[in-house]
């Protein structure tokens, strides 16, 4: 459909054109033969009368002027049929002079056409030359145009790959802290994972190590926790891990660190400096919370968890050794019955 209005448009103004050069054409030919004409006649007048000086001066002055209106008026042959009725004038002048038996008042008649062939000349060379510096600088800014036009298509195709590149750093960026939350996560609870604590701990023992503080590593792993898994199924237990991590977030201060190990085991690390008894009194307050009821998919589930705790740096002065004791003494803690804090190994 494109194609077909395409070649339609072309046809019309193909024909528009050849319309146009036509009706130039026919107008040319007027010009010329009006021209023609009117300096026939002033040449026929110019020799009538002759002998009268006055007239025959106006009477050249209206060649002259017919000769430079065809050079202008009629730009492709106007400077040619100028300057050959100027010649046929003055030849015909000539040869009344020679008839007319060395008549010299008709010399001017012959000297008139020679002078304004020369002006005509020189008319139509400057204006070969205006043409052709129009012409030149109508190509310049034709190309200056062009260049323009490209500029602005390149700019434009610029622009659109800046906005592609932004958004693709937008995704960039999205991807990266995505990948960094699940290199450091647990997807499931959304708590820091085993290399968030250790990269956690490695960084406390050093401070602690200079400014010599204390801290602690609590151990914290759910009693009877694979029985929920087999009875309910893992989307039970999987929900119950959630509610189980969300209620220790609302327990513990904003400063310490609740991360999964991975499975039903959590560690908490209390980066206060706090006394066993704190310590105690603030994993019991834990503890006691997780014995209440949990509502999952319209179910009661009722959990208890072990707690070890490991203190620094009575009870290790790396983050393997109280990683360690706190594992050993939340065992102790489940050999003593569960559902109990236990302190660690090295001072039971």
């Amino acid at each position: 459909m494109e194609k077909s209005k395409d070649l339609t448009s072309l046809k019309k103004n193909y024909l528009e054109k050849k319309k146009t050069g036509t009706e130039n054409k026919i107008v040319s030919a007027l010009k010329i033969a009006i021209c023609v004409i009117v300096f026939i006649t002033v040449i026929f007048l110019q020799v009538r009368l002759s002998a009268l000086s006055n007239i025959a001066g106006v009477i050249a002055q209206i060649q002259v002027m017919v000769s430079v209106y065809l050079v202008v008026a009629v730009r492709n042959k106007g400077y040619q049929i100028a300057v050959g009725i100027n010649i046929l004038a003055s030849l015909l002048v000539l040869f009344g002079v020679v008839i007319g038996q060395g008549n010299l008042e008709a010399l001017p008649g012959v000297v008139v056409p020679l002078c304004t062939i020369i002006t005509i000349s020189i008319i139509s060379f400057y204006e070969y030359s205006f043409s052709t510096k129009l012409t030149e600088i109508t190509e310049q800014k034709m190309e200056l145009s062009a260049l323009y036009d490209e500029l602005a298509s390149s700019e434009k195709e610029f622009l659109q790959q800046n906005v592609k590149l932004k958004e693709l750093n937008r995704k960039m960026k999205q991807r990266e802290v995505r990948l960094n939350y699940l290199a450091f996560t647990d997807v499931l609870t959304g708590l820091p994972n085993r290399e968030m604590l250790i990269g956690k701990l490695d960084a406390l023992v050093e401070r602690c190590q200079e400014q010599v503080a204390h801290f602690a590593v609590v151990f914290i792993d759910l009693d009877n926790f694979k029985r929920i898994n087999d009875y309910k199924g893992h989307y039970i237990g999987d929900l119950l891990l959630k509610a189980i991590a969300d209620k220790i977030k609302k327990i513990i201060y904003q400063q310490d660190m609740l991360g999964c190990l991975g499975g039903d085991e959590f560690t908490l690390i209390i980066q206060r400096d706090l006394t066993e008894i704190e310590i105690l009194e603030y994993v019991e307050k834990i503890r006691t919370a997780l014995l209440e009821t949990f509502v999952i998919e319209n179910m009661e589930l009722n959990i208890s968890a072990s707690f070890g705790v490991a203190c620094f740096p009575q009870d290790g002065v790396t983050t393997t050794e109280l990683l360690n004791y706190s594992d050993i003494a939340m065992y102790k803690a489940k050999e003593f019955g569960k559902n109990r804090v236990q302190f660690s190994t090295e001072r039971l």
